[in-house]
């Protein structure tokens, strides 16, 4: 006689389907921070390729590049007019910044290129895949200590450059070159092919500037200062988006993972703060007086914040 064989009981499946879940619920976490593993480590990879391409630049030239030649007379071999930083170094990282054929097609209609997306996978973060924008991508350039071709009196060329260019750092290993960059917008965008330090540098002497909600007293003519909807905020700090995390590249060729306040900055929400030149400054409609003063040591290129009575003596 066949015995029929009795099946599960309802209590028994869903003590089953209980353990599966959890199991997947234990599981998850893992995974995911597996998944941001890999993301941050393809990062680094591209963060030390644009070491290497800004070191072959230094080695040739005897200088790092500006963040942006700034003259509109300066046209590169593909038409470019006033390259950024990515197309300055795009020869050292082996093809194009963008597409020549699209820089071509464009003509006067783009003017800037914004529109045209970014065409070597060195610039983009795995983090951000839809981050493409030559202005607006994924990594910014210390350019404020180590390019900044800003011109004495905005907007005339014929004036010199505030502090490009840079010949010498005493301090490399506790440089930033490149990095993990927000933009002047949350949680992404606005001009953030640059790379702000935490408080922004005294203005040099004689600075004559356009009127910018930017260029409030103490600060420095630079990061994002053109007006539009993807710029709120008129500063460009790094972004940690990697395990909570920004990654940057120091001018010895060493990547980092740091957290924004070992990067220096003060923080409100876990949001960086701009920062006035000096501590006594304040930005307009931020009580920044009540904040911890940020630190640029990282950035300056000898090891020291301005603020170190020993800054200025480094010869």
């Amino acid at each position: 006689m066949l015995r029929l064989r009795e099946g599960f009981t309802l209590t028994e499946m869903l003590v089953v389907v209980s353990i599966i879940v959890l199991l997947m619920a234990m599981l998850l976490p893992a995974v995911v921070k597996s998944r941001e593993s890999a993301r941050s480590a393809q990062c680094k990879m591209n963060l030390h390729q644009l070491y290497l391409g800004l070191a072959q630049y230094r080695d040739i030239k005897g200088n790092y590049p500006p963040y942006r030649w700034e003259d509109s007379a300066v046209v590169n071999k593909y038409g470019v007019v006033r390259p950024r930083w990515q197309w300055i170094i795009a020869d050292m990282l082996g093809r194009p910044a963008q597409n020549p054929d699209a820089i071509k097609a464009a003509g006067t209609a783009d003017p800037t290129y914004t529109s045209i997306p970014l065409d070597n996978e060195i610039f983009f973060d795995p983090a951000l895949p839809d981050q493409t924008s030559i202005r607006n991508g994924a990594y910014g350039y210390n350019f404020q200590y180590l390019g900044n071709s800003r011109n004495l009196v905005d907007g005339d060329i014929r004036t010199p450059m505030l502090n490009y260019p840079v010949r010498r750092i005493s301090d490399e290993s506790r440089t930033i070159a490149f990095g993990d960059s927000r933009g002047g917008n949350i949680p992404h965008g606005g001009h953030s092919m640059t790379l702000d330090p935490p408080h922004m540098r005294p203005r040099s002497s004689g600075v004559v500037d356009s009127p910018s909600p930017s260029r409030a007293a103490g600060f420095d003519p630079y990061g994002p200062d053109e007006t539009g909807t993807d710029i709120v905020i008129y500063f460009s700090p790094a972004e940690a988006r990697h395990l909570d995390r920004a990654n940057v590249v120091f001018l010895d060729g060493h990547v980092d993972s740091l957290t924004l306040e070992e990067l220096g900055y003060a923080l409100v929400d876990g949001i960086p703060q701009p920062q006035p030149a000096n501590p006594g400054n304040t930005y307009p409609a931020n009580p920044l007086n009540a904040l911890p003063w940020g630190n640029n040591r990282l950035w300056t290129g000898v090891g020291l914040d301005e603020t170190s009575p020993s800054f200025n003596q480094i010869p």
